[in-house]
């Protein structure tokens, strides 16, 4: 594979190896459950810090914060996902901008747990959950596997 094909298969959180296409997603936690997206997706995380209220937003939304003088919307993933309210440790997974935002979209989640790589074969059928890509088996747990371009926020 050539370098450049292969850095943008990096870059869109794609990577071929042994002829095995596998693919390469964020694992985080929403109190004791497991879930993931995609790394492409991510443009990083950082810690939660200080938010401005938005007012007239819907309730999952939790506010905004000033990111080196970028604002980025901070959803409330257990409140959007109706999983609970309150966090453990706040860590924000930031998200690429979207062609023609005006503002970025992070996840508040529990904590993360880690980058790891996988076969699609691996992805078990996630049911009619808008933005629910599919269940990953990890030995004797699942991951949920989410994709923000198909969450209705």
């Amino acid at each position: 594979m050539a370098a450049q094909e292969y850095e943008q298969d990096i870059e869109d959180g794609v990577e071929e190896s042994n002829d095995l296409e596998t693919v390469d997603v964020l694992e985080f936690g929403l109190d004791t459950d497991g879930f993931c997206v995609e790394i492409g997706y991510i443009a990083e995380i950082v810690n939660c810090g200080e938010l401005t209220n938005l007012p007239s937003t819907p309730p999952h939304i939790e506010g905004v914060l000033n990111l080196r003088e970028e604002a980025v919307k901070v959803v409330n993933l257990k409140r959007l996902l109706d999983i609970g309210d309150t966090y453990n440790d706040e860590k924000l997974i930031v998200f690429k901008r979207k062609d023609g935002a005006d503002s970025r979209l992070g996840w508040l989640v529990d904590g993360v747990r880690g980058v790891h790589s996988f076969a699609p074969s691996d992805v078990e059928a996630g049911g009619n959950a808008p933005g629910v890509e599919g269940v990953i088996r990890q030995e004797e747990d699942f991951v949920i596997w989410l994709d923000p371009a198909q969450m209705r926020i």
